[in-house]
């Protein structure tokens, strides 16, 4: 999944900080 290449964990806060910084879309907010 893209989350395990853009972010090295899989948590909630780690989705906004990625999605924040543009490199995940992630639904969590």
């Amino acid at each position: 999944e893209p989350k395990a290449v853009f972010c090295d964990k899989k948590n909630a806060e780690v989705y906004a900080y990625c999605n924040l910084h543009g490199l995940w879309k992630a639904d969590v907010k």
